[in-house]
């Protein structure tokens, strides 16, 4: 998908509205007027308050480290174009219009430095070097660390990059930014994607990473989460660094921090973005030429014994084939000879009329769009001594590339710090967000309707089945009324209390809110495509309120003796999580459909259900962070995690961990004038999943309806089995990693390798009927894991007028299945037979193999004409795909020809980002993102289809065919045969890209209010 500048609001208006663009446009430019004028009120109004005087300021810039003079120092008023430089003993003047004037001073290879003039007339500005980043404050589980002093492997991710990226969701700034981070963009108006972290770990618990917000844990969704509210966010990649989080924290953690108040004058930020969004590619339908082709090539394959000519329209009949003889081809030929060619082609009588009329629809057009995409986001933020504040709030309204595809969110985020006493802090983090789900996107089976269909019929209402046989792809989005929201309230109340001895507490109470409501109704009114003789009218309503809370108490202990810095954290953890669910349902709505789901009680077959859950889990934690001499780091935690899902034999784990760090570089021995720093890193940790159903370990019930002659009973059985020794899937793994900095620092270098163990994986095993039950929950299996991920940050160039950054991330990941569910015995394999633990065949799960290994045959072409006997020994036809047969037995058996051809993960994964800063204010940014060495199923190759509907499955619009005319070597024919495969037939092509993923441009400008006159 694809976006460009739109310079318009283009939203859908409420009901009634004659012009919702024009109604749209308008509330956009009202909406925009009021937040530009609240922007301009307040700021003059503080400016107001002030003294505007006209101060001039000088001063000196210095090296921190050696006090050594930085002549061309750039120094400029923060907000404007205004500026000067330090000359050749590093000195400068330059006139502020008030004390409260930012001054930001710049120079190449040091950290930018900001400084509020006060009533202060001459500075002396010390700058650091940009090798001090290392000095960076990085979040890790419940506390921080200088990112020098950092033992696990931790990534750093600051929101800044990101702020001239068009975002939905927070997941749009991880895709394929952080080296062992996977996901992918989606392309639905929602965004989001997937997330995992370096690989697997589970078969069947889920293995997305765990979210911390803000220093606790965060269950809610991360649509959500405003990405515009976030300040950085922290990848915890290994086990030592994870392992305080213990339960889930198998998959990764990702650390949240979000915006806050700074002390001083109210700052007030407004952004809008809009745009549209669109494919990147047209998949276009067949046109009626390519349609009519289309159709006379399926014939023809269908039925070969049939005259070639038989499907040719009788106007393009070759010079010697006379029009007679082409009649004579068919018995009882009607008597106009187009009729007689559309009745060949077995067209239906709608395709006739469109066909005759020379009408047809472009269907692509009908459901394919640009969508409209707009974010507005307003922000205050301020303080005062032992005072500050945070609050924003952000509208997101999204179009999809398909009509009906709608979303739209407001999300609210508060965030306030109170220093009460000099020995108490207390504060509040609370976000909202009201999300609206409510579209109904149109089917992407659009590719199925003939292009001599039609959208409308000649009363206006929507064609049920536009050509006479297929859905119209805008049925559901037409017939069915939905509404679905969303609201969510997640809050951390905190207080942190200075005890003696340098030892601090913190508590904290978070509780989260979730309401949501899912209400749809299905009509059968013929204006919208419905059909009251085969349709029976549906409402549904679906809602759940949720409830949940955890109570972190936290003890924490730092103390610096000499040569040994010692950091301690204690924890004790509570929670307790509680939903109640119902779904109504009815059919068959009578007299009339107008009330549709507010009104379900008109159906006449009602049913209800409800599903009400509650979960309970507590933890334990300790750790220290030792450090001796700066040079030689120490990280030793441990966590028992409690969990109700689990068995009573089994309901806590232990989850320890270790970690050392040595800063090579610092050694005295270590003397190099190109490597200024060198960090050598060693982890070890075991974290838990614990990602399974609230009651896996617990029997379930579940009940039937059955009449007894008197009246209607409920029936209850048991549909699955307890296992009172369920316990938790554990995650070992080790790391080793290098940190190195090249000429101070303009070259920062990473480097990790891992491996990591899943022992008792949770799967669901399914029991024999005469057990009595379907299935049990159970710990069996163990999975491998190890990969090897670098980060390369380079500072290419850097002066006052150009700035030019990269970095390349690059990661390989590689797993295997090292146990399954034990059971051992003979089976064949690859045309062998084989002892040991049998495999999982249904799931294509191989002990010994990745989990995502492609177990299929070996594809070699398409059999062509030549080889019309051949194709014939295996039961095919000329057009038919041709595979690998390993023993030459003239049979595709699965468990002989079936090979190992490829994995559907990818095996390579590189991202390279280049950041541009020129002409003071403006940037730059091109970002390449490349997935290589995997490959995945593709149907639509296989050309499979049916006479009436001859396109089934081919979402993916037209693809090329094998004919006589067109013997290509990578699609079969029409009407493909795959009978002759044992086992069915699939054909994989390479899923490997490069593509630019994110380029964009962007201006930076400020305005100023002057109130003195």
């Amino acid at each position: 998908m694809k976006e460009h500048l739109l310079l318009s609001d283009a939203l859908s208006a409420p009901k009634g509205i004659k012009d919702p663009r024009s109604f749209m446009v308008s509330m956009g430019k009202r909406f925009l007027f009021l937040c530009l004028l609240l922007c301009f009120s307040t700021v003059a109004s503080l400016k107001a308050f002030q003294a505007n005087q006209n101060l001039t300021i000088s001063g000196t810039v210095l090296d921190a480290n050696n006090e050594e003079t930085l002549p061309g120092a750039s120094i400029i008023i923060k907000g404007s174009t205004s500026g000067t430089v330090s000359d050749i003993d590093g000195k400068f003047s330059i006139n502020v219009p008030n004390p409260q004037t930012v001054l930001v001073v710049s120079f190449i290879g040091y950290i930018n430095k900001e400084i509020t003039v006060g009533n202060q007339n001459e500075i002396t500005v010390n700058m650091v070097s940009d090798a001090a980043e290392m000095d960076e404050v990085v979040v890790i589980g419940y506390g921080t660390v200088k990112k020098r002093d950092l033992t696990g492997s931790v990534e750093r991710i600051n929101a800044d990059a990101f702020q001239n990226q068009t975002m939905t969701q927070l997941t749009d700034m991880l895709t394929g930014t952080v080296a062992g981070f996977n996901a992918n963009q989606s392309t639905s108006a929602a965004g989001g994607s997937s997330l995992e972290v370096r690989g697997p770990t589970s078969l069947n618990a889920g293995t997305e990473p765990l979210i911390v917000l803000d220093g606790v844990i965060y269950k809610g969704s991360i649509q959500d989460i405003n990405p515009h509210d976030i300040e950085s966010m922290d990848i915890l990649k290994d086990a030592s660094s994870a392992a305080v989080f213990g339960s889930k924290a198998a998959s990764g953690v990702i650390l949240i921090t979000t915006k806050r108040g700074e002390s001083g004058k109210p700052t007030i930020n407004y952004s809008t973005r809009m745009g549209i969004s669109e494919p990147a590619s047209a998949r276009r339908p067949l046109g009626p030429d390519e349609y009519i082709q289309f159709r006379t090539d399926f014939f023809r394959t269908v039925f070969p014994n049939t005259p070639y000519h038989f499907y040719t329209n009788p106007n393009e009949l070759p010079s010697d084939l006379t029009v007679e003889d082409w009649r004579n081809f068919g018995d009882n030929p009607l008597a106009d000879n187009t009729q007689e060619y559309m009745s060949r082609l077995r067209l239906f009588p709608i395709e006739q009329e469109n066909y005759l009329s020379g009408n047809s629809t472009d269907w692509y057009d009908v459901v394919m769009r640009k969508g409209v995409r707009q974010t507005h986001d307003l922000s205050i933020g301020g303080g005062a001594d032992g005072f500050n504040y945070y609050w924003s709030i952000g509208y997101t309204d999204n179009e999809g590339v398909r009509v009906g595809d709608e979303f739209s969110s407001i999300r609210s985020k508060l965030n306030i710090d109170f220093d009460v006493t000099d020995w108490l802090n207390v504060g509040l983090n609370t976000q909202f967000s009201d999300r609206d789900e409510s579209g109904v996107p149109a089917s992407m089976d659009f590719y199925s309707n003939s292009p001599f269909g039609r959208e409308f019929d000649e009363n206006g209402n929507l064609e049920r089945l536009p050509h006479g046989h297929t859905f119209h792809p805008l049925l559901d989005n037409y017939r069915t009324s939905k509404l679905r929201k969303v609201n969510s309230l997640f809050s951390i109340l905190y207080a942190k209390v200075a005890l003696p001895f340098g030892i601090t507490y913190s508590l904290s109470f978070q509780p989260r809110y979730e309401t949501m409501k899912d209400l749809r109704f299905i009509s059968t009114d013929i204006r919208f495509g419905g059909s009251p003789t085969e349709d029976l009218s549906q409402g549904t309503r679906s809602e759940y309120s949720h409830y949940e809370w955890m109570v972190d108490n936290l003890l924490k202990w730092n103390k610096k003796i000499g040569i040994h810095s010692i950091d301690a954290t204690l924890l004790y953890n509570s929670e307790e999580t509680k939903r109640w669910s119902s779904d109504n349902s009815n059919i068959n709505f009578f007299p009339t459909e107008e009330l549709g789901y507010n009104a379900l009680q008109f159906g006449n077959n009602p049913a209800l259900s409800n599903y009400d859950y509650r979960s309970t889990g507590d933890a334990m934690m300790a750790r220290v962070n030792y450090t001796l001499n700066e040079k030689y780091l120490l990280t030793a935690s441990v966590r028992r995690d409690g969990y109700s899902a689990f068995g009573l034999q089994n309901p806590r784990a232990t989850f320890p961990a270790l970690a050392f760090a040595w800063q090579l570089g610092d050694e005295e021995f270590f003397d190099s004038e190109l490597i200024n720093r060198m960090k050598l890193r060693l982890s070890w940790g075991v974290n838990g999943n614990r990602d399974i159903g609230m009651y896996a370990s617990l029997a379930r019930l579940g009940s039937n309806l059955w009449y007894d002659g008197t009246r209607q009973r409920v029936g209850v059985y048991n549909s699955s089995l307890s296992n009172a020794g369920l316990r938790w899937e554990r995650t070992e793994s080790i790391n080793l990693g290098l940190d190195v900095g090249v000429l101070e620092d303009r070259i920062d270098m990473s480097f990790d390798y891992y491996d990591m163990t899943t022992t008792d994986l949770l799967m669901n095993r399914i029991l024999p009927s005469i057990t009595g039950f379907n299935d049990v929950t159970s710990n069996l299996g163990e999975l491998g894991n190890h990969g090897f991920e670098t980060t390369i940050n380079t500072v290419n160039y850097s002066d006052r007028n150009f700035t030019w950054r990269s970095s390349l991330v690059f990661s390989l990941n590689r797993n295997k299945i090292k146990n399954l569910f034990g059971d051992i015995g003979e089976y064949t394999l690859l045309g062998e037979t084989q002892t040991g633990e049998v495999p999982d065949y249904s799931n294509q799960w191989f002990p010994g193999q990745a989990i995502d290994v492609v177990w299929d045959y070996e594809m070699l072409g398409v059999w062509q004409e030549n080889e019309a006997d051949e194709a014939a020994v295996y039961g095919m036809r000329v057009g038919d795909f041709k595979a690998v047969d390993v023993d030459n037995n003239g049979v595709y058996n699965e468990l002989v020809d079936k090979q190992f051809i490829g994995y559907e993960r990818p095996r390579y994964r590189f991202g390279f980002k280049n950041d541009f800063t020129f002409l003071k204010n403006f940037t730059a940014s091109l970002f390449i993102r490349a997935d290589l060495g995997h490959i995945g199923a593709y149907s639509p190759a296989l050309n499979a289809g049916f006479e009436s509907n001859d396109r089934r499955s081919r979402n993916v619009g037209p693809v090329p065919y094998w004919t006589p005319e067109n013997p290509i070597n990578d699609y079969a024919r029409l009407d493909v045969s795959t009978s002759g495969y044992g086992g069915g037939l699939m054909v994989y092509k390479s899923r490997s890209f490069v593509r630019i993923q994110d380029l964009s441009l962007a201006y930076a400008f400020s305005i100023s209010f002057d109130t003195t006159d």
